[in-house]
């Protein structure tokens, strides 16, 4: 209740100051006529707005207008494809404009690696979304902000927990073992995390998405890279933001469960005997799930003059998750500033971020005993929560049978994480056009984890336990390069970069912990209180890897018409073994702006058309430390024959290699950019290859000959292809109607090629193992890695039917039938890679003071293998645990087999989904000189999903080898309705 309290103060705080605005100035009539400057047509529709309001007016046939405004007022006028002007009203009464052409956006700059350049300029795969484009509402984590803005970058996450991030695959994932998310740059720091940066204090996310703009970053940029910006103050008077936000949050579909009546129909109808009912009627998903609530305080300010700027922030959020016990509260602090001296040759710069973060975790990853949300599916529906005399209800029908509410009223699972970024930048102009930079930038994330279990929290009579552990990462950076910008005769154009990186990363922790406590009042506070402490209980751990790095570029363009670039980087890392510590990765790119050819000139619907290519190389080195090394590690106690002492035991767990090297990614990209009526219409088409070899693995090898039954290695070879659309329209700009839209659209289409020299020697790498009661054997895995086909792809045996036993019968080799799974043969059954991604965006402004902004995203061609359901219909478990109600069916049909995986759980997942719908209000207040505008806000986030799949939700997380697997650990998706005020001063 303190929490809505809160909010509601400052909800009524602004109402009450919106509706306290009054006149004070002195208004004047202003009139006047606005024509192009070049031809001196006048120009109708032309926007002309009241600086700081959403008030004003739109020009006549004629070019003329006619606008009421306080004598101390300023002007715009803008309209699509011409320069926004901005005039001083100073008492005057007649205004006249001439409005210069412009082609849009192509005088925006794009952040790239270690610069920027010019949309217009760009040779490489780089996309840019700004802050006004964002997705808002409820959100978890920065990048969530931007699902559905940039082709060809799916952002996905499995489910609604609040404490778990999204998973970011650019262009397809091209990985075996190693890491295949991209890399964040966020302030000129590389490997910073995401969420140390509200999403409020974010002013662009550019993408760089082939190996061209991405191997500027050597080895860590064959994923993608993401560069996120964040927002700097401006010369002029300082401004002050206030935003505000309470979201309400509900689970957006839940499991077709049996119920009491159900159940107790089933036992009737079939004279079971020895069933126990205990007389509830309980919905343990409606009590599971619970309203989740999400508060949100941003209070920012900026300023500056010619000299110097800032820009200053903190950030509070609070998410109460819909599964009952999980919670999360950030709060983020942000500083930017600048200063210029020596004549404004000098500049200094500086950034400072930090996160402080607690969570509260409930586990829900399988199907053990303190799992919730297994427990509450499986649970029976005559079962209570709570017994007559208010304690939990306990009983025991078989294995694994608990109490969710046991777990989650009982056992503490906590977290508190705190993360800081800082850079400082010197760049001091030596002559003109040549610019020195030193970059210094500092990473540390600390987390604390904590657990404690009582005794006796389960169904039957377990010690309880506590543990304690913490860790520590620490990045440091030295950043050191030129850059050259010089123009030869006015159609000369040269850029020149090169530089030096040193980067290191070092983190250690431990952990201590024991079980049997004394005391649940002191609980993980001194472990000392444990009456069984031992070896085991206590671990730590350090390690370090160092990059260093030498790069250059150099960019060149006659009359902003032929384009020529080149990259090259020389990376070192301590990651690899002694004989390929050293890679190059070198770059090429070219453009042709083809509306500026002189044939052209006469195309005036055509305002911009651009072919690009490019060709580059980069690596990844997204592995753990000292794999290239012998490695031991200790094996436990042993007894030293010739004292009798005990003594540490150690054995050896990979073998050295020496060998082991980069993962390199080769890519083609083509690309064309288009605008057309002045670009109201305006975007792009990419096409790429992007093939990735020597796959980073790690495999088990035979002991003997070997000394340590694991190796890491390269072997194997993965390749993407594919097409990607953006499109932008500017569809009506009239004074009180505008609209633009945008599409975004990308296929990507991706095989194994090889498998290499660690291929198993059934050519098919098992993954995506599941589990769950009653799976036993080796048989239980569902994702295969097979030459010519796509990582994600279901490998499984095709279901025939039911045998006259009431067996589930499956297909062999040979065309024949049997019942058992091992002696199946296997098929693609399908893949969880999507053929198609889709995010469509519109943003409309209405009677002035009004916004609508939505946007749907979708996902076609993609499967999941729904083990939830594979689970939750044997007939078997029934009518002791719950079922879904297919269960029924297959009773019926006499089934007697337990559960196993094969292709009737593959269900097509194509999806599409309304992401985000928001509503706004602008309050005028032009008439407080202290206020420049208050804005309410309705937003909805993930209001409705069409979809035929029968699960939870179709979306899943897809990163790594095994994904789009829905295995009954699914955090319910949410659907979240939110309330937002925005005020600047």
């Amino acid at each position: 209740m303190k929490k809505q309290f809160s909010f509601y103060k400052i909800l009524f705080l602004f109402l009450g100051l919106g509706f306290f605005i009054s006149a004070s100035a002195q208004e004047v009539t202003v009139t006047g006529t606005v024509t192009d400057a070049e031809t001196g047509d006048p120009l109708p529709g032309v926007t002309v707005v009241i600086q700081g309001t959403q008030q004003g007016t739109i020009t006549q046939v004629d070019g003329t207008y006619s606008v009421q405004v306080a004598e101390d007022a300023s002007l715009a006028f803008s309209f699509i494809g011409y320069v926004t002007n901005e005039v001083a009203v100073a008492g005057q009464n007649q205004i006249n404009i001439e409005l210069e052409p412009q082609i849009l956006g192509l005088d925006e700059v794009v952040v790239i690696g270690y610069g920027v350049q010019k949309k217009v300029d760009k040779t490489g795969a780089v996309s840019q979304v700004t802050a006004e484009d964002l997705n808002r509402g409820a959100l978890t984590d920065p990048i969530q902000a931007m699902q559905g803005k940039s082709s060809g970058v799916m952002i996905t996450k499995k489910g609604g927990d609040p404490n778990a991030g999204f998973a970011v695959t650019i262009r397809g994932a091209s990985g075996f073992d190693s890491n295949t998310q991209p890399l964040y740059v966020i302030d000129g720091i590389p490997g910073a995390d995401p969420t140390v940066v509200a999403p409020e204090d974010i002013a662009t996310f550019d993408v760089l998405k082939d190996a061209a703009s991405t191997a500027i970053y050597g080895s860590r940029g064959s994923n993608g890279v993401i560069i996120i910006t964040t927002k700097t103050g401006k010369a002029g008077k300082g401004t002050v933001n206030f935003n505000a936000s309470y979201s309400v949050d509900e689970v957006a579909n839940t499991l077709d469960l049996l119920t009491a009546d159900q159940v107790r129909n089933y036992v009737s109808e079939n004279n079971i005997s020895g069933f126990t009912d205990n007389g509830a009627n309980t919905d343990w998903q409606d009590e599971l799930f619970q309203t989740g609530y999400t508060q949100n305080y941003n209070l920012n300010f900026s300023g500056g003059n010619e000299t110097s700027n800032y820009y200053a922030s903190v950030t509070h959020a609070d998410w109460d998750g819909v599964v009952a016990g999980t919670s999360k509260e950030r709060t983020n602090l942000k500083l930017n500033f600048s200063h210029k001296a020596i004549n404004d040759r000098l500049t200094l710069s500086g950034s400072l971020g930090s996160a402080f973060e607690q969570n509260d975790y409930e586990n829900y990853n399988s199907y053990n005993k303190d799992d919730v949300i297994f427990q509450a599916l499986q649970r029976n529906p005559t079962d209570p929560v709570y017994g007559e005399d208010g304690s939990l209800f306990q009983i025991n029908r078989g294995f694994n049978y608990e109490n969710p509410f046991s777990v989650i009223n009982n056992i503490d699972n906590t977290r508190d994480a705190k993360r800081f970024m800082g850079n400082m930048k010197a760049q001091f102009e030596i002559i003109d056009g040549l610019i020195g930079t030193a970059n210094l930038g500092y990473i540390r994330d600390d987390h604390e984890n904590a657990y404690f279990r009582p005794n006796d929290v389960y169904n039957a009579e377990e010690k309880g336990s506590a543990n304690r552990s913490y860790s520590n990462n620490t990045q440091k950076m030295i950043e050191g390069y030129f850059n050259y910008d010089k123009t030869f005769n006015e159609d000369h154009n040269l850029s020149l970069l090169g530089g030096y990186s040193w980067h290191e990363y070092v983190y250690d922790g431990f952990n201590a912990g024991g079980s049997d406590p004394s005391s649940d009042y002191i609980k993980y506070n001194n472990l000392g209180s444990m009456l069984d402490i031992n070896r085991t209980h206590v671990g730590s751990y350090k390690g370090m890897w160092r990059l260093i790095g030498f790069f250059g570029r150099a960019q060149y363009n006659y009359q902003n018409k032929y384009y020529l670039s080149g990259s090259i980087r020389r990376d070192g890392s301590t990651k690899f073994g002694e004989n390929n510590k050293w890679g190059v990765f070198p770059t090429v790119a070219a453009g042709w702006t083809i509306s500026r050819e002189e044939f052209m000139s006469s195309v005036d619907w055509l305002s911009n058309l651009k072919l690009r290519a490019s060709y580059g190389v980069s690596g990844n080195q997204e592995i753990g430390e000292y794999n290239g090394q012998m490695f031991y590690e200790p094996a436990g106690l042993s007894v030293d024959p010739a004292t009798g002492e005990d003594v540490i035991t150690y054995t050896a767990s990979k073998v050295a290699n020496p060998d082991l090297q980069w993962e390199e990614t080769t890519e083609i990209n083509l690309g064309l950019d288009f605008g057309f009526l002045g670009s109201k219409i305006s975007g792009s088409i990419e096409l790429y290859q992007k093939t990735t070899t020597d796959l980073l693995g790690r495999y088990s090898v035979p002991v003997p000959p070997n000394p340590a039954p694991e190796i890491w290695a390269n072997s194997g070879e993965v390749e993407n292809k594919g097409v990607e659309l953006n499109v932008q329209y500017f569809a009506i700009n009239e004074a009180n109607f505008k609209w633009k839209t945008s599409l975004a659209a990308s296929h990507n289409q991706q095989e194994l090629v090889d498998l290499g020299e660690y291929a198993p020697e059934t050519g098919v790498r098992k993954e995506g193992w599941v589990e769950g009661r009653g799976l036993i054997g080796q048989s239980n895995w569902v994702t295969g890695i097979v030459e010519g086909e796509s990582i994600g792809s279901f490998y499984l045996p095709e279901f025939v039917g039911l045998s006259g036993d009431g067996n589930m019968v499956y297909k062999t080799e040979a065309g024949g039938a049997t019942e058992e799974i091992s002696e199946a043969s296997r098929y693609i059954a399908g893949s969880a890679v999507p053929d198609l991604e889709l995010g469509w965006s519109n943003s409309f402004t209405f009677y002035e003071d009004w916004t609508l902004d939505f946007s749907f995203r979708s996902l076609i061609g993609n499967d999941v293998f729904n083990a939830t359901q594979m689970l939750f219909d044997y007939p078997g478990d029934f009518p002791a645990r719950n079922v879904v109600s297919e269960a029924l069916v297959w009773d019926k049909m006499g089934r007697k087999s337990g559960p196993a995986v094969s292709d009737l759980y593959v269900e097509d997942a194509s999806f599409i989904r309304l992401d985000y719908l928001s509503l706004g209000y602008t309050l005028k207040t032009n008439t407080v000189d202290w206020m420049e505008n208050v804005k309410f806000s309705l937003t909805g986030n993930n209001l409705f999903t069409l979809t035929g799949y029968s699960g939870l939700d179709p979306e899943t997380s897809v990163n790594g080898l095994a994904f789009g697997i829905d295995q009954y650990n699914v955090y319910p998706k949410t659907r979240s309705f939110s309330f937002g005020i925005s005020a600047t001063f």
